[in-house]
């Protein structure tokens, strides 16, 4: 009997969280008069592609894919490596205020990016770099610092010590230390926080609408956000569903096949032994 609650409780949680996917597939095949149903209907009742069509048509989708691309890959590259390298010094080394340091970045991962909004728009406007990839990549590289820098932290600091003392030994500099033992050692870790960065660099939405106004320079998720209908009252949620998912399933596939990685990167430095 406990194991019957056990597996009730577990499919009701695979529905509560599959549902909503599976509503959103069916609404990005059915037609649009379809999808202004009220009550809305769960079952398959027509299928069109015209939404998928629509959504090549309506927005220049490769080359929102290629902004978001551009600035998700850049800032993700910056952050692991500033982030591996801070982590590094932390954990290794040592050096005074490394604890206050570390604390003080996991505080501002806590503050939320839309209190940045104002003063660094005035400050891009003043550089004049509105509309530039710089825009969107120095912020996202200081939202995602410290959860790099943490994870990287506990992380390397599982690694033992004699390696990193004997490579110093054996005449390497510090940095030789780092990129030729530590770094490789910690391939688990930074392939997990390289992930989890890429993704919060392409999901995010207030930023790019902020500072990318000009058509040309959207991102994926603000450019779904732009498809409208041809009034002013009519959202064509066919379409907007169906940019999402083919914006989003890349994701889902990078997140499936990397799994194992991401559990054991953010758990390898949970049990101290």
């Amino acid at each position: 009997m406990k194991r019957f609650f056990l597996y009730l409780g577990v499919a009701f949680m695979i529905f509560y969280c599959l549902f909503p996917l599976y509503f959103l597939l069916l609404g990005s095949f059915e037609p649009t008069n379809v999808s202004y149903s009220s009550p809305p209907i769960l079952y398959p009742v027509a299928f069109t592609l015209s939404n998928y069509i629509g959504v090549f048509k309506d927005i220049p989708l490769s080359t929102y894919i290629m902004n978001s691309t551009i600035v998700s890959l850049s800032a993700t590259a910056i952050v692991v490596f500033i982030g591996a390298m801070s982590a590094f010094a932390i954990a290794k080394i040592k050096f005074r205020g490394s604890g206050i340091l570390l604390n003080l970045l996991l505080i501002f991962g806590f503050f939320p990016g839309a209190i940045m909004i104002f003063p660094l728009y005035k400050m891009f406007a003043d550089l004049h770099i509105l509309n530039n990839y710089l825009s969107l990549i120095l912020p996202y590289i200081s939202m995602n610092i410290p959860l790099t820098v943490w994870v990287l932290t506990t992380y390397f600091e599982q690694i033992p010590i004699e390696l990193y003392e004997a490579a110093r030994v054996d005449g390497m500099s510090r940095f030789q230390a780092f990129y030729k033992i530590i770094f490789p050692l910690g391939i688990p870790a930074v392939s997990t926080v390289a992930i989890l960065d890429f993704i919060a660099c392409w999901n995010e939405f207030i930023l790019a609408l902020t500072f990318m106004t000009k058509k040309s320079m959207r991102t994926i998720t603000v450019g779904i956000s732009m498809i409208s209908g041809r009034f002013s009252y009519q959202y064509p949620w066919g379409e907007i569903i169906a940019g999402a998912l083919l914006v989003t399933v890349p994701l889902v596939v990078i997140i499936f096949i990397a799994q194992e990685k991401i559990i054991s990167g953010l758990t390898a430095g949970a049990i101290k032994g």
